[in-house]
């Protein structure tokens, strides 16, 4: 009697189950990097989330004291019986730190607040005497992050000389 022999042998299983191991080991080392991948974003998410609302909790609170040094200036004016024309400025004097908020305009303030490395938050306020609706002597014209990062376009091609070639092109 004869005695045929197997079609698969134990060299094809065990090439089969070396192949098998591979794909797995590729497969976690690339769900490895992609988890680290995404950690780093989360991280760098979060730091940019923390920084925008210390920069905007900044923002709010010269904010309000420039509402404060509004009322201030308006009452020492009515107390004077007289209505200073240069309402915008007597407010950024009596601000805590003067030189943080500047006068754009006859009735515009605007101040920025640092946010990371190359970006603000730049506010821009119109102050006016008369209280509005809700009771504030200001509007917010301008409340956006700015980046002062000057991108540069890459607009340099290296091209092959033909004169640096070995052989003619015709």
């Amino acid at each position: 009697m004869k005695r045929g022999h197997s079609v698969i042998s134990t060299g094809t299983t065990s090439l089969v189950l070396i192949f098998v191991m591979l794909c797995m080991l590729t497969f976690s080392v690339l769900s490895l990097a992609s988890a680290r991948a995404n950690l780093r974003l989360s991280e760098k998410s979060a730091q940019r989330t923390t920084d925008y609302y210390a920069a905007e909790n900044a923002a709010n609170e010269t904010l309000i004291q420039i509402e404060q040094a509004a009322r201030q200036t308006l009452m020492s004016q009515y107390a004077a019986s007289a209505l200073n024309q240069d309402f915008t400025a007597q407010v950024c004097k009596r601000l805590a730190d003067p030189s943080s908020v500047r006068v754009t305009e006859e009735n515009r303030l605007a101040y920025q607040v640092p946010l990371g490395e190359d970006q603000h938050l730049s506010v821009e306020l119109e102050v006016f005497p008369e209280a509005n609706a809700q009771g504030l002597h200001y509007e917010i014209r301008a409340w956006q992050v700015v980046t002062d990062y000057d991108w540069q376009a890459d607009d340099h091609l290296d091209v092959l000389d033909p004169g640096q070639l070995p052989f003619a092109l015709e």
